[in-house]
């Protein structure tokens, strides 16, 4: 794949994903967290497999990896950042959330043998969460007082289930068809999280609003079929750290979005969070690149 095409893919998962932070908030007002999560990726899974039908696909996948990706990003990283969502502010939930490349870098040291943990890029990385540290005083602050805390532990630990399966994919996703792979694994996911909503949480108080079906359809369609796609072909082409520095780009479109779309405040903390995340990015990339590793991912 050329150069500009992956800047391409990458620009758009930037852009996607910075505005799905406000589109799960807004989803909130009408929409029990975990039921809101668990429709989407049903949706999105029964999308890319009707597509791949008609399509004449083959639908076999690895499942194994297919199982993964199922529990891990969409039903446990998801699950924790729509519980979470609901009681911090959306730009501030994409801030907390950049700690993924930290848990990528951690995991990735393991099981990627061309992925090191150098000291360079874990500097970045810690300051980057210093940045973060900024991020939960504030989301306690401006979230829901009863439970904020919690709130913002929920979107600091997601992240985890999003490595697990960026590095999942890297090792086995290779020659997969990507729609097909992710379609099971929405599915998968989807349906593992409608069974804890209806344990948890009371359908009743779902409304049937614009905002709640606009925004489940905007984040299946936009949010999850096509972006996580892009992602899986992504990974192809470019290291499962590059792609974790997703996460730290994500916040400053968020708070505008938040700002924009749901009137969230943007404080000095906030942006000042949101700086140290990028400070860190940008310490982390430049070390990757002095040793001559291809950086196709923020440079």
């Amino acid at each position: 794949m050329n150069r500009p095409l992956v800047f391409g893919m990458y620009g758009l998962l930037v852009l996607i994903w910075s505005s799905t932070w406000v589109a799960i908030k807004i989803g909130l007002e009408d929409c029990p967290a975990l039921l809101g999560a668990g429709v989407r990726f049903t949706l999105a899974g029964l999308l890319l497999l009707g597509v791949a039908a008609v399509q004449r696909r083959p639908l076999w996948t690895d499942w194994r990896l297919a199982g993964v990706l199922a529990l891990a990003p969409f039903a446990f990283a998801y699950g924790l950042v729509y519980w979470g969502e609901q009681y911090v502010p959306s730009g501030l939930a994409a801030v907390l959330f950049g700690i993924l490349p930290l848990y990528t870098a951690l995991l990735g040291s393991v099981l990627l043998h061309d992925e090191p943990l150098r000291a360079p890029l874990l500097f970045g990385v810690l300051i980057g969460i210093a940045g973060l540290s900024l991020a939960f005083l504030e989301s306690v602050e401006l979230g829901s007082a009863e439970k904020a805390a919690l709130g913002a532990s929920a979107l600091a630990l997601a992240p985890l289930g999003a490595a697990v399966g960026g590095i999942a994919q890297k090792l086995r996703a290779g020659t997969l068809d990507a729609v097909v792979l992710n379609g099971w694994a929405m599915l998968a996911g989807g349906l593992l999280l409608l069974p804890v909503s209806a344990l948890s949480e009371n359908w009743g108080d779902f409304v049937w609003s614009p905002e709640s079906v606009g925004s489940i359809a905007y984040l299946a369609l936009f949010g999850s079929a096509i972006a996580f796609v892009t992602l899986t072909v992504l990974l192809r082409h470019i290291s499962a750290m590059a792609v974790a520095f997703l996460a730290m780009l994500l916040p400053f479109g968020a708070l505008i979005f938040g700002a924009l779309l749901y009137d969230e405040p943007i404080t000095a903390r906030a942006v000042g969070g949101a700086a140290l995340v990028a400070a860190g990015l940008g310490i982390a990339q430049w070390s990757r690149r002095s040793r001559a590793e291809p950086a196709p991912a923020a440079a």
